[in-house]
């Protein structure tokens, strides 16, 4: 992630914003000062009113001295080692009352463990005093900007640049990530579901360590505790926490290197990164992190007034949808009830009332949702209102706020889930025994038990979302239940109401009417400020080409209900074979789906267009599974320099074009013996996102089709009639005058008519909204005299979303060249005459694509055409770029 990379670059801008402000505030301070003699006014009561500077680094990295850390203690841990006593007392949940409880309504609640007050011992007050801050200790000491990013990875490449920047030296900054990114105790590590480890962390910090924890009397060196006693990576040593976070601040660091140096300083480095934030300036984080309320509280992060800065924006709605969907399966119901109801009949005689309550509310949740499934029919899927679904249910009645709040506050997943684990290993104790004076070999099975637990609470939390917002899918045939988040400007606004400014930055951003519209719909366009820039590298140094025809002249109909016919297949591989021809080094080509890409490779086999192929380049696959992906780029990196090995100036090559009867269409010639690879990759997978072709390893990339969704997934219905409907509502609001009554003009009700013929929550047909329609194939076709609604607008928006993801592999410096060819016969559709320069310009979904590709795309006729200026780019690109 170079510095010139959008996000990064926006991050740079921000801060050196945050400085000019700080000097210019300086500035201020010095002439409100009185007169003072010179022998008053020296430099060192000036540096005192400055803000952190580059002598607070310094200063900071002369504290942080390598330092020898001598081992921990630890003590005896034979108790400790049994999970469960004879009396189960670990298991048991605290006193639990809830409001309703009294009459006065002063129920006492549960704190949260991070905040209890209970009693302890001083050790173990002094573990929590050091992670434990105020409200006022948490605040910001100055205005921050926060860098998010889609993967931890990202925030690295990100982290690697600073460092080569004069900001590392001035900046203080600290890397954020969950527990289980940065837990360095290998026994909570073991626990593997992030829930869990959570729950255990929390667990730990609140414990009392064992007398010989507390005395340091052992020569052992430090071992993670599972169970009892308090995290040997949390307890005592605040000078050495200390600098720990003055080290982090300091310069710029990692995660995984924030991980290196806790193990190393037998210090957690979450909690340490938690305390440095109110000292950064600049705090670098997830996604995750940012977009919920709960890990915003649970990391301490204050956005008020802050700059937030996205990087890779294009992901950014698909990430708020995600991180407040929820769903939960019969299955998952089924276990979730069979540990609660364990629970209860083990502890019921134990259990304070309130525990007792909700404890059975959870277990009658459970059943009801478990019934809904069991009880719909099996041939459709079922779509319905938030408020629907709980009528229907017969929930309305519950209150699902206060039951969320007791199953997160309570603690009550984690002692049920510990319960379950430890009362099945002693269960399956007794059937290893049995088994091994018989046979040999017997694994006592594993269970899911926190996953079941938390697939219920977060469905759960789904259902207090407003009634608008989301959708209830119930589906009998995978038997699961579903809320799906419509509306994500509910969430991302209270984000955008605290912060000073929120950048969006990606290189592919575009289409972006869409992602303004569902992220800050009660924003006024005023506030909203679009800025693109051209890309680094020269026009010349890319071709893009729209295809509409195949080699033999025939339309290339690439639509859903086309593509699989032997004559479309064919034409496919025809146009691959010309475009390998006369292209150096490596080709990438896109198809719409895993399916499609077999079954046009099981043609080419069978009519040995895959062995012309071949002879021309290295055919590799994009293999499903993420872990044979490394493989396969090795493979293609050794070809594609094999290749640049032998490649020849271009002067001296020659390159000639296969036609349909294998005869030769342009007589120009081969451009080397090894000739390169062929790479056919999946649009959403592995290599659509995150993998650069650059150089000799992307000279041309290929669109095959238009990569559409399925025009009947219940999903994408309801987020187009939700959008259609946020569309009604605002040109209603628009003719509204100050009288509140809305003035119904011809234009008006065109308007409204046009999407008066919406369906209902229920429908589960094909059709979409009126004056929409798919044509074959899931392609967009306007009814006649019709305007683009919100719906099918943002149905296009889809596909040209990936589209642009997947051509803006290629080209990824100022010195790299490569051609661009989208090949399906719709991107011809009214956009014949296109070219760099000319005065048509690109209508449909053409006019999506970014505009450093619009200033070179030309729409082709003809294949010949495009087979004439890609063998001319590349001839001319490789005459300039060849050495003397």
């Amino acid at each position: 992630m170079p510095l010139s990379r959008p996000g990064a670059s926006a991050c740079s801008k921000a801060r050196q914003w945050l400085e000019d402000r700080q000097k210019k505030a300086d500035r201020a301070a010095d002439q409100e000062e009185p007169d003072l003699p010179d022998w008053l006014a020296t430099p060192a009561c000036s540096q005192q009113k400055t803000a952190p500077t580059a002598q607070h680094k310094n200063q900071r990295q002369q504290r942080v001295q390598p330092k020898t850390v001598p081992p921990m203690a630890e003590g005896s841990a034979e108790a400790a080692d049994k999970l469960v006593d004879s009396s189960g007392a670990e298991h048991l949940l605290d006193i639990w009352e809830s409001d309703s409880d009294k009459p006065n309504n002063s129920g006492k609640h549960r704190l949260p463990r991070a905040l209890d007050s209970s009693d302890s011992d001083s050790d173990t007050d002094g573990a929590k005093a050091t992670w434990k801050s105020t409200p006022e200790d948490s605040k910001p000491k100055h205005r921050q900007v926060f860098f998010c990013s889609r993967t931890h990875s990202q925030l690295s490449q990100f982290v690697s640049e600073l460092q080569r920047t004069s900001f590392a030296d001035t900046i203080a900054s600290v890397s954020l990530a969950s527990r289980k990114a940065l837990c360095v105790n290998d026994s909570v590590l073991k626990l593997g579901a992030l829930s869990r480890i959570n729950e255990r962390c929390l667990d730990m910090l609140q414990a009392k360590p064992s007398k010989k924890q507390a005395t340091g009397k052992s020569d052992q060196k430090p071992k993670a505790r599972t169970a009892g006693g308090s995290c040997p990576f949390l307890r005592g040593k605040t000078k050495a926490k200390g600098n720990f976070k003055e080290a982090i601040l300091a310069q710029p660091v990692d995660v995984e290197e924030l991980g290196r140096l806790g193990r190393r300083k037998m210090v957690c480095p979450y909690y340490t990164a938690r305390s440095a934030v109110p000292e950064a300036q600049l705090v670098l984080l997830p996604y995750s992190a940012l977009l919920s309320q709960e890990s915003r509280d649970s990391l301490g992060l204050h956005l008020k007034g802050s700059i937030i800065v996205v990087d890779e924006a294009h992901n950014l709605v698909d990430a708020v949808n995600g991180t407040h969907c929820a769903e939960v399966s019969v299955n998952q119901l089924n276990a979730a009830e069979t540990q609660l109801t364990g629970y209860f009949e083990r502890f019921r005689t134990r259990l304070a009332s309130g525990n007792s309550r909700h404890i059975q509310a959870l277990i009658s949740l459970a059943k009801v949702l478990r019934s809904a499934v069991q009880v719909a029919k099996p041939e459709q899927q079922r779509v319905q209102t938030v408020n629907d679904f709980l009528f229907n249910s017969a929930l309305d009645g519950v209150n699902m706020f206060k039951l969320l709040r007791y199953a997160k506050e309570s603690k009550v997943l984690f002692k049920v889930a510990g319960y379950a684990d430890s009362a099945r290993q002693q269960s399956h104790s007794g059937l290893v025994e049995m088994h091994d004076q018989h046979s040999t070999g017997f694994t006592p099975p594993t269970g899911g038990h926190i996953s079941a637990l938390h697939a219920l609470v977060g469905f759960m939390s789904g259902l207090t979302n407003a009634d608008g917002d989301g959708r209830i899918i119930l589906d009998p045939t995978a038997c699961t239940l579903k809320f799906m988040l419509l509306n994500a400007a509910a969430h991302f606004s209270k984000v955008v109401e605290q912060a000073h400014a929120v950048v969006l930055a990606s290189g592919t951003l575009s289409p972006i009417a869409s992602l303004t519209r569902q992220l800050f719909l009660t924003l006024p366009p005023s506030a909203i400020t679009h800025f693109s820039c051209g890309h680094v590298v020269p026009k010349q140094h890319l071709l893009a080409l729209a295809v509409a025809q195949g080699p033999s002249g025939a339309a290339l109909q690439l639509r859903h209900g086309e593509r699989g016919s032997d004559s479309s297949l064919d034409e496919v591989g025809r146009l691959l074979l010309n475009i390998c021809t006369c292209t150096p080094q490596g080709v990438v080509a896109f198809f719409p789906s895993f399916a499609h890409c077999e079954q046009l490779y099981t043609r080419w086999q069978k009519t040995g267009l895959l062995a012309q192929l071949s002879s021309k380049k290295a055919v590799f696959r994009e293999p499903r599974a993420a872990n044979e992906v490394d493989s396969m780029l090795q493979q293609y990196a050794q070809c594609i320099a094999q290749a640049s090995a032998q490649q020849r100036p271009a002067a001296d090559a020659t390159a000639s074009a296969v036609s349909p009867g294998n005869g030769a269409k342009h007589d120009s010639g081969s451009v080397g013996v090894c000739n390169g690879g062929l790479v056919l990759c999946v649009v959403g997978g592995k290599l659509s996102e995150g993998i650069n072709f650059s150089d000799g390893f992307g000279r041309c990339v290929v669109m095959v089709g238009m990569p559409y969704p399925n025009p009947t997934d219940p999903e994408l219905q309801e987020r187009m009639r939700f959008m259609d409907t946020q569309q009604q509502q605002y040109v209603l609001k628009a003719a509204c005058p100050a009288n509140g009554e809305a003035q119904i003009t011809p234009s008006l009700e065109a308007a409204m008519m046009s999407q008066s013929a919406t369906f209902g929550c229920g429908s589960t047909g094909p059709a979409l909204m009126s004056g929409s329609a798919l044509g074959k194939g899931n392609h967009l076709t306007h009814a006649k005299g019709s305007t683009q609604t919100a719906g099918r607008e943002y149905y296009e928006d889809l596909c040209m979303k990936a589209v642009n993801q997947c051509v803006g592999r290629v080209i990824r410096h100022r010195n790299d060249y490569a051609a661009i060819v989208l090949a399906d016969a719709r991107w011809g559709v009214g956009n014949a005459g296109v070219a760099p320069g000319g005065s048509h310009l690109p209508v449909g979904p053409l006019r999506k694509l970014p505009e450093w590709i619009q200033c070179s795309l030309t729409v082709c006729n003809t294949f010949g055409d495009a087979y004439g200026r890609l063998h001319r780019f590349h001839r001319q690109m490789l005459a300039a770029t060849s050495p003397p």
